[in-house]
């Protein structure tokens, strides 16, 4: 799969916290350790690493009164996590974080989560990334995660009956929805419907990751069965709710060179909405151009140029919504931005981050675009009136009925 990291990096070092581009990891992975990091600083779950205390490798004892260890692995955490947002030797400081975090994790059987452990996980074999094999290992991590769950759940006789989800229903989850309807239903015919149904897409999501083709609806059904999680039990279960989707980044295509944007040159509109973008293309990841002036069309007609924008990549051509909403994809500010959104507490009175994060995959979804697309042609319609002191002389009423 076709990865921006491929294109050498440019050795200027830049410490700029939002730019992804122009290191030793490719853009994709180090938009992926980026985010993590700001997981670890944000949820402050650096200050939770450990003192020793009842730990799987019996050499951590030796360590249980010395009163810095536990201070170390913060400490390293946190300096780990600041290299990382600033692009000092991503690679090393990813292997450091997750250095801290495997070695919390040994040196205490009471600080183990799976969450953790994968968080972990995912910082190390980011640091062990290397060109010729791409994120390989990454993949496999992720992929591993789905195989061992699905299988557990199978081989394990009170998941096949559903008890086992009956029982867990009674401590987490919130929504009395959920207890209503399995009231309606004989026996527990609910619990193991959602056992199975959850196997079903744990193991879908594991076989959709091992192929290009379908490693895009693989990613869907797993936001799908991570929203649904926090659906039901209002909880993000560690970092698990932020770690897993962005685990996905390992698997995304991503341009192995610029994006380029065609836009009418002759509409101030066109021309006021490419300046506001590319305040926000912190990478550079698109060339606007306006179709006026471009040596290649791409074999789109001028009239389709005048009417719409379009965008192209390597191998694809997106126009109007499709076009606005795949630059959003490609940018790695939309990825800070629907983080932040995501991570501060909930208020006991409002849980909105469910329902921020399905308003979020509603919108990229394909369920959307034909909203998106009859906001965009109503605009594009009425671009020359909505901003007054702009002109569009190829789309000004008169010039529209001289050509008519």
């Amino acid at each position: 799969m076709a990865m921006a990291g491929e294109v050498k990096p440019s050795g200027a070092w830049s410490p700029n916290p939002l730019r992804c581009g122009g290191t030793e990891l490719p853009l994709p992975l180090l938009l992926a350790a980026k985010l993590l990091v700001s997981v670890v600083v944000l949820s402050l779950i650096w200050h939770q690493l450990p003192d020793p205390f009842l730990p799987f490798l019996p050499v951590f004892d030796y360590f249980r009164h010395t009163p810095f260890f536990g201070w170390g692995l913060r400490v390293a955490a946190l300096i780990g996590s600041g290299a990382v947002l600033f692009n000092y030797r991503v690679r090393a400081a990813c292997l450091v974080i997750g250095s801290a975090f495997l070695v919390g994790i040994l040196a205490s059987r009471v600080y183990f989560e799976n969450n953790r452990m994968f968080l972990g996980c995912l910082l190390f074999l980011l640091g062990l990334y290397e060109p010729r094999t791409g994120p390989l290992l990454l993949r496999t991590q992720v992929v591993f995660v789905y195989f061992a769950a699905a299988l557990n759940k199978v081989l394990d006789p009170s998941w096949r009956s559903g008890e086992f989800f009956a029982y867990w229903t009674t401590v987490y989850v919130k929504k009395s929805l959920y207890f209503q309807a399995a009231s309606w239903l004989p026996g527990s015919l609910l619990p193991r419907a959602m056992s199975w149904l959850t196997i079903a897409m744990e193991f879908s999501i594991f076989l959709g990751l091992l192929f290009r083709r379908s490693r895009i609806w693989a990613i869907w059904l797993g936001l799908l069965l991570v929203l649904g999680l926090s659906f039901l039990t209002e909880r993000t279960f560690g970092v698990f709710f932020y770690a897993m989707p962005i685990s996905y980044l390992a698997f995304v295509a991503w341009p192995r060179s610029g994006v380029i944007v065609l836009y009418d040159g002759d509409c101030g509109f066109c021309t006021r909405t490419r300046q506001l973008l590319e305040r926000f293309d912190i990478d550079g990841q698109f060339a606007w151009k306006a179709f006026q002036r471009a040596e290649d069309l791409h074999g789109i007609p001028e009239e389709a140029l005048r009417q719409r924008l379009y965008v192209v990549t390597e191998d694809k051509k997106y126009s109007g919504f499709s076009a606005f909403r795949i630059m959003a994809l490609y940018n790695p500010l939309t990825y800070f931005v629907l983080l932040l959104s995501l991570i501060p507490p909930q208020p006991k009175l409002f849980h909105y981050r469910y329902w921020l994060a399905a308003s979020f995959l509603l919108f990229f979804s394909p369920v959307f675009v034909p909203v998106g697309e009859a906001v965009y042609s109503w605009v594009a319609r009425n671009r020359h009136h909505i901003l007054s002191r702009e002109s569009c002389p190829l789309d000004s009423p008169e010039n529209s009925s001289q050509r008519a």
